[in-house]
């Protein structure tokens, strides 16, 4: 008879046997740290294109301009205040929602509504929102002639104060629109961090009696210090490289950033040595600031669970409740009011006659693009999250040296790599790849075997389509990778010893064991990466032509001929399509889970 003693004497030679029978294959460590490398290498070479026509004076003349060092000075202000802004607003806001798992509103006609999942759905709009189209709600609402401001004027006349309503151009609309759309995404970034804490938990708090200030101190303090330092540097790196907002709103010169900077050089001055310089200069800044807020997270381990119904105790008082109430109606009034406004402009211009033909051929070809780089970066965000949470294992090639420099480099890399996307600048990411590309089309080996010479053949229609695909993926990788990672170390710390000792491994352990789990992560990742591509304008307006109209660019030109009541019906079904693809995919992959 098999003792225990005997069973756990012959645990460490089951390990040995199981790695000696699996033998050394390219795992997910492998295949991770590839696509890190990929896309550093991709980085290099875009600055390499770009900095290929660079003289020695550029960067001497760079380093003394006193234009730049306050573009530099109001371009860190404006990123830090809107990142402090979204970032302290998204706590209490995800917290509520957290909190109160399902709430709703009763209609004699329609029963009860669940709110708490449109409202999600809602906060998920400015995400995928083209910048352009988001900022005519946010001045229909909060400009000095808005809502806001008209509604600020009875109570100026009732009260006898001056109420001078500020104006929405420069940094104080610069901040609204970043936390219109910031705030949103912090919180769908906090929601699966607190949704990963176990229902045993807080049944266990419930049992000790904690109050709410205890279940804050000791349960929710470091779940915020695990996840709200990467959710800081991705907030912060997307204020920094903002564009159309700062452009639109900036109201002058006084608040350029460098992404502003890094448009002059390309668009009016045609200096790509430049171009790359401040690309540099800002890649520089970012990483900087995105590291450093990463290198503060913390490691929160929690037991698993057994995926039980979330009950949580401190949530039923009617202080909760209420507090809960105000913070939910606060943020549901800030982003649905300027939808609500987009919306009625929207309708208003269905009176009159549309190109519909052309409008479903841009939707049909706009969702076949944004589904493939959708696919490509939810890959790509998997298995740079699985490298980063996995443990070394002997059986992958790239970690058999023993040396430790190369794994301490391979680990920086992915780090690195995470965060490139976004810390590098869209506009310079994308002249750099239609360079590439068009050079590739053009070359005597590459663009001969494909017929690149000819204008109607293979290659004229495959180098647009997949430099489109590619840079979306690209962009839409960090959203990917934060959504998947807390997800994957959870799941990791839970199963990987129960599956090392029933030697369950590679495929048949992520079809048995972690799309269950990881399957509502998964869902909503995709969902987000491929709206992402709905509203793409970068890549379109670089790579497109008249074949390839998504309805991103039909909006943009519309834009551009003052077309604004058919721009505005444009905007409105661009936005329909981004919540049904949002909500069908993510309800598709995350199953009933997804939400």
């Amino acid at each position: 008879m098999t003792t225990v003693a005997d069973t756990s004497s012959t645990l460490p030679r089951n390990r040995a046997h199981i790695a000696r029978r699996a033998g050394p294959r390219l795992g997910i460590v492998a295949l991770g740290r590839i696509a890190a490398a990929a896309l550093i290498l991709g980085a290099v070479a875009v600055l390499a294109r770009l900095l290929g026509e660079m003289q020695p004076d550029d960067l001497t003349s760079l380093i003394g301009d006193e234009y730049l060092h306050r573009v530099i000075r109001f371009t860190l202000v404006q990123a830090g205040l809107s990142t402090l802004l979204s970032v302290l607003l998204a706590v209490p806001v995800a917290r509520a929602l957290a909190r109160q798992s399902s709430f709703s509103l009763g209609c004699f006609a329609l029963g009860r509504i669940p709110l708490r999942g449109l409202l999600l759905r809602l906060f998920s709009l400015p995400l995928v929102m083209p910048s352009l189209v988001a900022i005519f709600g946010v001045v229909d609402i909060y400009g000095q002639q808005g809502l806001v401001a008209h509604l600020a004027d009875p109570l100026s006349q009732a009260t006898g104060w001056a109420i001078a309503w500020p104006s929405i151009y420069g940094l104080s609309g610069i901040l609204i629109a970043h936390v219109f759309f910031n705030l949103p995404l912090a919180v769908r970034l906090l929601l699966p961090a607190w949704g990963g804490i176990p229902a045993e938990t807080w049944r266990l708090a419930a049992q000790l009696g904690m109050s709410g200030g205890q279940v804050f101190r000791l349960i929710e303090v470091p779940l915020l210090r695990r996840a709200l330092p990467q959710i800081a540097a991705t907030v912060f790196m997307l204020c920094f490289t903002s564009f159309a907002i700062v452009l639109t709103l900036g109201g002058g010169p006084r608040a350029s950033t460098m992404e502003v900077a890094i448009f002059q050089a390309i668009r009016f001055d045609a200096d790509l040595p430049r171009a790359g310089l401040l690309a540099l200069v800002e890649l520089g800044l970012c990483l900087a600031v995105g590291l450093a807020c990463r290198g503060l997270a913390r490691r929160m381990d929690l037991g698993g669970g057994f995926g039980r119904p979330l009950w949580r105790h401190d949530a039923t008082t009617r202080i909760a409740r209420w507090g809960d109430g105000a913070w939910i109606a606060f943020a549901a009034l800030f982003i649905v009011t300027p939808e609500a406004a987009l919306l009625l402009d929207g309708l208003a211009g269905f009176t009159q006659a549309l190109p519909w033909r052309a409008l479903v051929q841009a939707a049909a070809l706009g969702l076949g693009l944004s589904l493939t780089a959708g696919s490509l970066a939810t890959l790509t965000g998997f298995l740079l999250a699985g490298a980063a949470t996995a443990p070394d294992d002997p059986r992958s090639f790239l970690l058999r040296a023993p040396r430790r420099l190369l794994r301490r480099i391979a680990q920086s890399g992915q780090a690195l790599a995470g965060l490139l996307p976004l810390a590098f600048s869209p506009m310079v990411l994308g002249m750099g790849l239609y360079l590439w590309i068009s050079d590739a089309a053009n070359s005597a080996w590459l663009g001969g075997l494909f017929g690149g010479d000819d204008p109607d053949s293979l290659a004229a229609d495959l180098w647009p389509v997949a430099g489109i695909i590619l840079l979306n993926a690209a962009m839409a990788v960090p959203y990917t990778m934060t959504l998947l990672l807390p997800a994957l170390d959870r799941a990791r710390s839970q199963h990987d010893t129960l599956c090392l000792e029933l030697g369950i491994s590679g495929w048949r352990r992520f079809t048995l064991i972690d799309w269950p789990v990881l399957r509502p992560q998964i869902g909503t990742a995709m969902a987000l990466a491929t709206s992402l591509g709905l509203g793409d304008l970068v890549g379109i307006s670089l790579f497109g032509n008249p074949d390839l109209k998504t309805l991103g660019i039909l909006l943009y030109e519309q834009l551009g001929a003052y077309r604004l009541s058919e721009a505005a019906t444009t905007a409105l079904l661009l936005l329909v399509t981004v919540l049904i693809v949002y909500s069908g995919l993510e309800r598709l992959i995350g199953g009933k889970a997804g939400r």
